[in-house]
This record gives structure tokens, C-alpha cells and sequence, in this order.
């Protein structure tokens, strides 16, 4: 269960590090409520968790393809309020969903009122940044790139504090189950959106 010095660390995330642009936390909509707690043991933990399964938040960048329909072919952001404005349809829940989701919930909303059996795709261009605090030399959030680990990402925020503990971190993530809560090491893959913790040392 999450302690509530770690509940209040995402809210102090959610506040102090939110894009001024969308008004969102870096979590995307990450909960605050208490997470499932899981052990992750470098990139091939018990749960796998990659781009491939990567659920959509706000500040998402994404280019949506309606088959032999151009003016339907648009680049789309997930605004603060976890939504996509697609053409004709309006506003369309998207947070929360993959990709493949999302272009499904499209072509639905497409072939009801609008054409017969669409054919949409919906690749992400640009993800959202995730957050890292505690014991790092700039906390702060950062540009994600794919195929991104903790070690890496240690590291774009200038490295380990030296009281900080480099063997173990903590990671608050989103999943199709709602907020995780991660223990990983530094060869552990981040995610968009990822809220890693870097914990003071004991001693």
C-alpha cells in the first residue's frame, strides 16, 4: 500500500511539476488514491510493461489516419481534460486508452453516422514527459523518449544525489487496472507519463 508521504510526494508532483500549457499533472491523471503495489526486476519484471500497451494521457501528441478520407487525416493533442477533438465526431474520451483502442472508438463513432466501415490507425508522434523527484541533482520533468530506463532517465536529471539510494526506485504509473505502484532498479523501463521517486538512503 502506498504510505502517505508517498501519496503526498504525487500530489506535490501533480502541482509543482503540472505543464502550464494543459493545466495536467505529469502522471496524465494519475491517481492519487492508493495504488496496486508490484516488483519489478529490471526491462523483464513480472509485468511487462511497454509501448505496445502504453495507455494515452493528456499532452499526447497523435496522428489519426481515416483511410481515403484526407480531411479526416488530422494531428490531434489529448487535452487537459483527457479528451480528443476529432473531426465531425467532437470531443472523444482518449485517456486511458491505447492507441489501437482509441482508432477502434473512432471508426465506431465514424461508421454510425458518418461512413461505412472506416478504417482508422492512431499512432502516437510525441508522448508526454514523465516526472522524477527525491534524490536526483535536478528534479524535475523531462522529455520522453522510447525505449527510455530509469538509468537513463537518472541521469537527463543530472544524476544521483550522493544520499540517494541508486539500487532501488519507486515508480507511480497508470495501467489498464488503474494507478501502480512499481519497485524497480535502474534497469527498469519508464514509461510517458511515469512518476519515478528516488529515495534517500538509510544510511
Amino acid at each position: 500500500m502506498m504510505t502517505r508521504h508517498r501519496a503526498a510526494l504525487i500530489v506535490l508532483a501533480g502541482l509543482a511539476l503540472a505543464p502550464a500549457a494543459c493545466g495536467t499533472s505529469p502522471s496524465g491523471g494519475l491517481s492519487t488514491g492508493s495504488p496496486t503495489a508490484v516488483a519489478v526486476s529490471g526491462a523483464r519484471g513480472g509485468i511487462v510493461h511497454d509501448l505496445s500497451e502504453y495507455r494515452l494521457g493528456p499532452g499526447d501528441q497523435l496522428q489519426v489516419t481515416v483511410f481515403g478520407q484526407p480531411e479526416l487525416s488530422v494531428k490531434l493533442e489529448v487535452s487537459g481534460d483527457g479528451t480528443v477533438a476529432m473531426p465531425l465526431v467532437g470531443p472523444m474520451p482518449a485517456k486511458d486508452l491505447t492507441a489501437v483502442e482509441l482508432s477502434r472508438t473512432i471508426a465506431a463513432a465514424l461508421d454510425k453516422d458518418y461512413l461505412v466501415d472506416p478504417k482508422v490507425t492512431v499512432e502516437v508522434q510525441k508522448y508526454r514527459p514523465f516526472s522524477i523527484l527525491g534524490q536526483v541533482t535536478t528534479p524535475g520533468r523531462f522529455p520522453y523518449a522510447a525505449g527510455l530506463d530509469v538509468r537513463q532517465a537518472v541521469a537527463l536529471a543530472g544524476g544521483f544525489t550522493r544520499r540517494a539510494r541508486t539500487s532501488t526506485v519507486t515508480i507511480y504509473r497508470q495501467s489498464a487496472v488503474g494507478p501502480i505502484e512499481l519497485q524497480g532498479t535502474p534497469d527498469t523501463p519508464v514509461l510517458p507519463g511515469d512518476i519515478i521517486e528516488i529515495e534517500r538512503r538509510l544510511f
